[in-house]
């Protein structure tokens, strides 16, 4: 398949995800992410097993790998977690917000590199930022603060409200859960070394290199492992007993399913071109604007607009520089 139909496959799966995602998370069910959870592990399962079968490498990529099991099972555990917190945090925000908060990782990871080495005195040669970076940068910063403040006058508003009633119930608060998110899964992805070339995890002081179709069979294997641990916490701890298979649960299968094949055309996309793909698909946001419009009917304050314009407009001018190597 081309890398064109790749991307486009991505941007549509992870819009229709982020929709199903919200539409999942109701205020009044406290459970619902280690729910969605469960189905996103039960399908990914599912991918994992189908796609070993189409592999001819999976044998030898577990060789390459089983020096670094004890660096890599954590990490992937890890990048599992993240997935989980990034579901907690849907049913504080409207879908739209997520979407793009989830979307500047590049930026804040700009911001810390930069300002860490400025602060330390140390530059680093190789590491310079352009013209174009940093206005990026700058309407990111200007879109989370307007965020921040839209998010605090609406909280104030529904104080006198029931918690079942408020849909702004933890205020600011509420920007950092998809900030965070991105933060860690930025960094999960570096010290795996994200997809490159045929697809890379580098471990502690080496590098394997192993083929994209592994690379996803790894992945469903760490979030598998995760669902089963959450399925047994909500069995132990919360005294629930979760059927996924109930047909009010099904919303959650979409959501699953479009986050199995969004991933997996993503990591196939970037072991033909992880130049173009990153940076490229993180414009679905857009799309997720228009899908939560249409099928959510999210209407959001002429102010949260505005912010999101400033923080999309950072997203594409990150995601122009990254292209054109600027």
């Amino acid at each position: 398949m081309s890398l064109f139909w790749l991307i486009l496959g991505c941007i549509i799966f992870w819009s229709v995800t982020d929709i199903l995602y919200k539409a999942s998370s109701p205020h009044s069910d406290p459970l619902s992410h280690y729910k969605t959870f469960i189905w996103v592990g039960i399908v990914m399962t599912l991918a994992g097993v189908i796609m070993s079968t189409w592999s001819d490498t999976l044998l030898d990529s577990l060789k390459l790998v089983k020096g670094n099991l004890l660096y890599l099972i954590p990490l992937g555990l890890i990048y599992a977690a993240t997935l989980l917190f990034g579901l907690f945090g849907k049913k504080f925000l409207p879908a739209s917000m997520t979407s793009v908060l989830e979307n500047i990782g590049g930026a804040l990871v700009a911001i810390i590199i930069y300002y860490y080495y400025l602060l330390t005195g140390y530059i680093l040669p190789s590491y310079e930022f352009g013209i174009l970076d940093f206005i990026a940068t700058f309407a990111i910063i200007i879109g989370i603060i307007l965020i921040g403040r839209e998010e605090h006058k609406l909280f104030k508003k529904e104080i006198s409200l029931d918690n079942d009633n408020k849909k702004h119930s933890i205020g600011v608060l509420a920007l950092f859960i998809p900030i965070i998110y991105t933060l860690i899964d930025v960094f999960s992805l570096a010290e795996i070394g994200g997809v490159s070339g045929n697809s890379g995890i580098v471990g502690p002081g080496e590098e394997v290199f192993i083929p994209a179709i592994d690379f996803f069979i790894f992945e469903c294997a760490a979030i598998a492992l995760t669902a089963i641990l959450v399925w047994l916490f909500l069995l132990i701890v919360k005294k629930y007993i979760y059927n996924p298979f109930e047909p009010s649960e099904y919303v959650r299968c979409g959501a699953a399913t479009g986050e199995t094949f969004g991933t997996m055309t993503f990591i196939f996309a970037s072991s033909i071109n992880p130049v173009l793909t990153s940076p490229i698909v993180s414009f679905h946001c857009i799309v997720t604007i228009i899908f939560a419009r249409i099928f959510l009917k999210e209407k959001l304050t002429k102010s949260q607009y505005i912010s999101l314009g400033f923080i999309v407009l950072g997203i594409i001018l990150l995601g122009i520089t990254d292209i054109l190597g600027l």
